[in-house]
């Protein structure tokens, strides 16, 4: 559930998506290097544009959100994503 409210609308508004998030299976070896940590991320997504109510006549009435149709287990790549073991 996501909450959309911003100080110039009138309304505060509830977004059911679904998302991914989350851990997934970790495997530490302690006496090698090997550490690895996947992550729940996105694998196909689909955006909807909502028309959020109360917004004022010059601010656009839409917002995008994203919905996950399906999440994978990723190795996590600390470039990109913070990883914590």
């Amino acid at each position: 559930m996501l909450y959309v409210e911003k100080d110039e609308c009138s309304h505060c508004i509830v977004i059911n998506t679904t998302i991914c998030a989350g851990y997934c299976m970790t495997r530490i070896l302690l006496f090698k290097t090997a550490l690895s940590q996947s992550v729940c991320m996105y694998n196909d997504v689909n955006y909807v544009n909502i028309k959020i109510p109360g917004r004022p006549s010059n601010v656009y009435p839409f917002d995008r959100f994203i919905v996950a149709l399906s999440c994978r287990c990723y190795q996590c790549n600390t470039d990109t994503i913070e990883c914590r073991v």
